[in-house]
């Protein structure tokens, strides 16, 4: 059964090393995944409106997503891992939430970020937050 997958990215080092880890899994795996890689943009607050077109905001949000995509979508490419991009706007979490449900994934792949000090500092917010509210199985790569 070909699982799909959604793994989370923000152009850090740490998302690196979960494309890294997916890139290392498939290896073993006797179907490919679907892999569905997201970059999150958070909303601008305040009334913008006045300022720039929905338009302009909008590309402005892909460019900055795809930024973020770049390095991942490379690294799969060149480990002969195919993967779908997508850009969406909001708040990290719940976005990653809603599109694991939307596109029927099985799994979500997150990279952390690792710290010393107090145990809840060891993950990212992100990744904190998407561990409780997700109904899925995800995978905390650090």
């Amino acid at each position: 059964m070909t699982q799909t997958i959604l793994i989370p990215v923000n152009g850090s080092e740490h998302s690196l090393r979960a494309i890294d880890w997916l890139i290392a899994q498939t290896r073993h795996w006797k179907d490919a995944p679907v892999v569905h890689v997201l970059a999150v943009q958070p909303s601008l607050h305040g009334d913008i409106s006045r300022f720039v077109s929905k338009a302009q905001l909008q590309e402005f949000h892909r460019a900055e997503g795809d930024k973020q995509l770049a390095a991942a979508l490379t690294r799969l490419s060149e480990a002969g891992v195919e993967a779908e991009a997508h850009v969406r706007v909001g708040e990290a979490a719940q976005v990653i939430q809603d599109f694991a449900t939307e596109t029927h994934c099985d799994q979500i792949i997150i990279g952390t970020r690792g710290h010393s000090g107090l145990a809840g500092m060891l993950m990212g917010s992100v990744a904190t937050k998407l561990a409780h509210l997700s109904t899925l199985p995800v995978t905390l790569v650090r």
